[in-house]
């Protein structure tokens, strides 16, 4: 039944989204710009998705070496695998995926495994919020929206802020940080606020875990270089739509779409995607032009990542690295792990 409602909800999201991003506007004229754009961009695109699907494995096999090293072929197969859970499954529950999916235990274990997520996911949510507030600035004043927009990188790059000044807490001192948790859970419930706190207790043990200098600093020159492939990938393809941008609207246009797609919706994100790429767009192009042409980019350039991702999850969800009926269960499975294995260390004091 929670599954059933998370997916309803987040079918509700993704329908009022997509019904804003297309009131309005001309659906004739839509379909027109699409079939009329220069679909040879598209072709060069496609090598940008895969080098942004392999930067961000590499990157994930960094955080997890202190654990184990995990041979490419499985990194790549469960990152294959995971991404395409997280854009397909609402609600951004495909987050989990990679965590279960990769974990081994007693070698690798799921609190570790969801650790390295969390601190990627932290990094770059910290990363893409400043850049958008940065980019934002060299937009001018005048243009409609963009002081809500100002505000919500701030607020973006402030929420990863304290998440990740939270998770330094509890790398440095456990015990507080799941004492901070529990206290602020037990006014709302006992049994939630204790069950919390020993699950946020096995992550914690997961989170010590950390790589050496060199590597943390090759995580963070790969996470600039992901982006930054991001970036110019997709002003790649907006070219094949008449769209010409520069560092600065392509920067602001790749914060303005993370931020968008964090809001938790249907599957593919579908309505959350094109509204932030119209949303974005529409701060340096002509009102007429983003209407037609720029939705016409939004779709193709979603249909493009989706169509990508899911591609070659499908091809490795087959492969001997993959256990088919653990994708769909690893939002249960993560916290049942989480649990077991808070009570395996309380057993070992």
């Amino acid at each position: 039944m929670k599954r059933i409602v998370q997916a309803v909800v987040g079918l509700a999201i993704s329908a009022v989204a997509l019904w804003l991003t297309l009131r309005g506007k001309d659906l004739g004229a839509v379909l027109g710009a699409m079939r009329d754009a220069d679909y040879r961009y598209l072709w060069l695109y496609v090598p940008f998705l895969v080098a942004i699907h392999v930067s961000r494995t590499v990157r994930w096999g960094i955080l997890l070496e202190p654990v184990a090293k995990v041979p490419w072929s499985r990194l790549n197969a469960v990152s294959a695998v995971g991404f395409m859970a997280l854009v397909i499954l609402p609600f951004r529950l495909g987050e989990f995926a990679r965590p279960y999916l990769v974990a081994e235990r007693p070698r690798i274990r799921v609190s570790a495994a969801l650790s390295s997520v969390v601190v990627e996911r932290v990094a770059d949510g910290l990363f893409t919020g400043l850049l958008l507030v940065v980019s934002l600035l060299f937009v001018p004043d005048g243009t409609p929206g963009i002081r809500v927009l100002r505000a919500g990188g701030v607020v973006v790059s402030l929420a990863f802020a304290v998440v990740l000044a939270f998770l330094v807490l509890a790398y440095r001192n456990r015990t507080r940080a799941v004492a901070l948790v529990t206290r602020l859970l037990a006014p709302v419930s006992p049994r939630i606020a204790a069950r919390a706190g020993g699950m946020l207790d096995a992550f914690i043990h997961g989170l010590r875990l950390v790589p050496s200098r060199g590597k943390v600093a090759l995580f963070f020159a790969l996470t600039a270089a992901y982006w930054g492939v991001n970036a110019w990938g997709m002003v790649v393809l907006a070219r094949g739509f008449g769209f010409h941008l520069d560092a600065t609207a392509a920067c602001t246009l790749l914060g303005v779409l993370v931020v968008g797609v964090m809001i938790p919706a249907g599957p593919g994100m579908v309505g959350t995607f094109q509204g932030a790429v119209v949303l974005g767009l529409g701060l340096f192009a002509p009102k007429a032009i983003v209407a037609t042409h720029g939705v016409a980019y939004a779709n193709v350039l979603w249909a493009a990542q989706l169509g990508f991702q899911t591609a070659i999850g499908v091809f490795f969800l087959f492969s001997r690295h993959i256990q088919l009926g653990r994708v769909f269960s690893a939002p249960a499975e993560v916290g049942a792990g989480l649990e077991a294995e808070e009570t395996q260390y309380r057993a070992e004091g």
